[in-house]
């Protein structure tokens, strides 16, 4: 299963009409081969098995008091405990499968509640599901929509940067922001949003209108009533204190109705600045158990990972906002970082350095590409179907000297290239495709991209000799079916014959989870990558976040994340296709903890959707584990000779 916040969601909006009675759970739990596609190796999903128990009403989802997402529809799923029975939720009839599990998309109910009711000969059970809905609309006499206003908590920005404010309200207001020092600063309409329904403001149709200052330049700092957050990079600062004429010490915006005033709301901002052309150095102090810091593209949660800083790394700090700091890679590429993962160093000259020499150190298993630099200076590496670009930020070319070493197989040219006065970029092409790499400074200082030798493989038997990880996706968290199946339960039945399929075929295995136990995200790479495994496949099964219609976007998928690991998603996910039937969801690139490790080709799969009773019922099937845990091993083996490659 995907969830935040390592695991996204397959996101579709939510269709605002309802299946009515739910009728198409049969024909739509999985989709029809298309014409002229290949004949299904393993004739797709059985039928869902018949049960006749007593009659009982089990709601697995939603829970008694959760708070659902979505105001439009959603899905409800469970089991009425016989496939005889007759189901309806608010009035509306749900498909009842032949094993007694439901799944229904509903409209959520205003009151938050649910009420089924299920029938079978002379018994009737009843039951009820109270949970949380979104709130409705801002009352009508409200212009403003509460809590739209934008930058909010703690910023700090360079003296004469521009920062823009917003929020939303109703059409036609004349809306303005006032600061501190009273200056006035009027906002303009922006795109109309014309009934949104459900998305912002709760499920009650209401035009709203975007509002959005020019991108001024403060002059002054600004504090918001009451605020306690205080900046890493600025001194803390005595929380303002709004007067009684409302105007001094707190910033706010204010609407009107031509000239009478309707409202106003404080800007919920505590604002810095630093002199112009500042910036404040760190240094890069994570204890995560990988020892990386995760810098993201902009501010805020739900952005891919995208850079990796190792411990000690320096990096140059321009700016702030709510517990990340604004990290300056060049003149024009700044990424953000959390603030608790560095600390802050002494004096204010930004890092900068330069590389020297770059050499090839050749090993048994890999080879050491070492670029001499003066510095710890952030720098990234993109793999490449054949090769590696590494890019220094900061960094002057001092590099004189490229030494190849020894005649080798692997490193088939090195180039550098200084693109701009503050990066520097080396290119690695190797004589075929790239299978694993991994970056770090060592104690020295040096830079040190160490690039895998791929494994020597036979076409007839490419798994002999390999080293594979086979991880059991979750405990914890993880999905679960109408009949209560537990995700982590189905993966690790896949996940077992997998392992047992990989061994007969002259492969070692480590299983990451070999049985219930529950093991930390974290440490499923880290014990893959600390093993020094060939290959990484964590097998898993999907869930849907509220307001996703579910009989029209389950499907089976494949990510992956790095350029070696594209070919490999892609077998897997043709193997698995074939094998169930399902609808072809497609690889995706995903920024995903099982996909990132560099060191080996690896894949996620999700197979099934464990909240349609048919794919459920088939993950209870050993005969089907066994079909799903083949198509993986074939997938696998057709990556494995795809990539043979010549003993060196």
């Amino acid at each position: 299963m995907l969830g935040r916040p390592e695991f996204p969601c397959f996101r579709r909006p939510a269709v605002a009409i309802a299946l009515a009675g739910v009728s198409l759970l049969a024909a739509c739990a999985t989709a029809p081969r298309p014409a002229g596609a290949p004949a299904v190796a393993g004739g797709g999903l059985p039928p869902v098995p018949a049960r006749s128990g007593a009659l009982t009403i089990d709601l697995v989802y939603p829970a008694e008091g959760a708070t659902v997402t979505s105001r439009d529809s959603t899905f409800v799923f469970g089991s009425v405990g016989t496939g005889a029975a007759q189901l309806s939720i608010n009035g509306a009839p749900v498909q009842v499968a032949p094993n007694g599990a439901f799944l229904g998309y509903l409209p959520v109910p205003r009151d938050g509640v649910y009420r089924l009711t299920a029938r079978a000969a002379e018994r009737t059970a009843e039951a009820t599901r109270t949970v949380r809905v979104p709130a409705a609309r801002e009352p009508a006499d409200t212009a403003l929509v509460a809590g739209s206003v934008s930058p909010s908590g703690a910023l700090v920005l360079r003296e004469g940067e521009p920062l823009v404010v917003r929020l939303r309200g109703e059409p036609g207001l004349r809306v303005q922001l006032v600061l501190p020092d009273s200056t006035i600063v009027p906002l303009a309409p922006e795109t109309l949003l014309e009934r949104a329904a459900g998305f912002m403001l709760g499920g009650d149709a209401r035009e709203v209108a975007g509002y959005a200052t020019p991108a001024f330049t403060p002059r002054t700092p600004i504090g918001a009533p009451g605020a306690t957050r205080t900046s890493v990079l600025l001194p803390a600062a005595e929380p303002a204190r709004e007067r009684r004429d409302g105007r001094a010490g707190a910033a706010y915006v204010e609407a009107f109705r031509g000239s009478e005033r309707v409202q106003r709301l404080p800007l919920p901002l505590t604002l810095g600045l630093l002199p112009a052309g500042a910036v404040r150095v760190v240094e890069v102090a994570s204890t995560r158990p990988d020892s990386t810091l995760i810098g993201v593209a902009v501010p805020g949660g739900n952005t891919p990972y995208h850079w990796f800083f190792p411990n000690r790394t320096r990096l140059a700090v321009s700016g702030e906002r709510n517990g990340e700091l604004r990290v300056q890679l060049t003149d024009d590429l700044s990424v953000w970082v959390a603030a608790e993962q560095v600390r802050l160093l002494p004096g204010n000259a930004p890092p900068g350095g330069a590389v020297g020499a770059v050499r090839a150190v050749l090993r048994a298993e890999w080879v050491d590409v070492r670029l001499a630099t003066t510095e710890r200076l952030p720098f990234r590496v993109d793999a490449h179907e054949r090769g590696l670009s590494v890019t220094v930020y900061g960094a002057a070319t001092r590099t004189s000297w490229l030494q190849y070493g020894p005649t080798d197989t692997l490193i088939q040219r090195l180039a550098w290239a200084q693109p701009r006065d503050d990066e520097y970029r080396l290119e690695i092409e190797t004589a075929g495709p790239l299978w694993g790499y991994e970056a770090s400074y060592d104690a020295g200082g040096s830079l040190v991209v160490r690039v895998r030798r791929p494994p020597t493989l036979d076409a007839r038997q490419p798994l002999r000799g390999l080293y594979v990880a086979v991880d059991a996706g979750h405990p914890p968290g993880g999905a679960i079916g109408p009949t209560r199946l537990l995700e982590s339960e189905a993966n690790l039945g896949i996940a077992r014959r997998l392992a047992a399929l990989l061994r007969e075929r002259g492969a070692r295995v480590l299983e990451t989870r070999p049985d219930s136990a529950a093991l930390g995200l974290a440490e499923r790479p880290l014990l893959a990558r600390d093993s020094s495994v060939h290959l990484l496949v964590s097998v898993h099964n999907n869930a849907f976040p509220d307001g996703v219609n579910p009989f029209e976007n389950n499907g089976t998928t494949v990510f992956y994340n790095h350029a070696p690991s594209l070919a490999l998603a892609k077998h897997l996910q043709h193997e698995l296709v074939r094998e169930l039937g399902v609808r072809d969801l497609g690889i995706a690139r995903a920024d995903l903890a099982l996909v990132r490790p560099t060191w080996m080709p690896s894949a996620l799969t999700e197979s099934l959707f464990l909240m349609l009773p048919q794919q459920e019922a088939a993950l209870r099937d050993p005969a089907v584990l066994e079909r799903m845990a083949r198509a993986h091993l074939r997938g696998i083996e057709a990556f494995l000779r795809e990539r043979q490659a010549p003993s060196r």
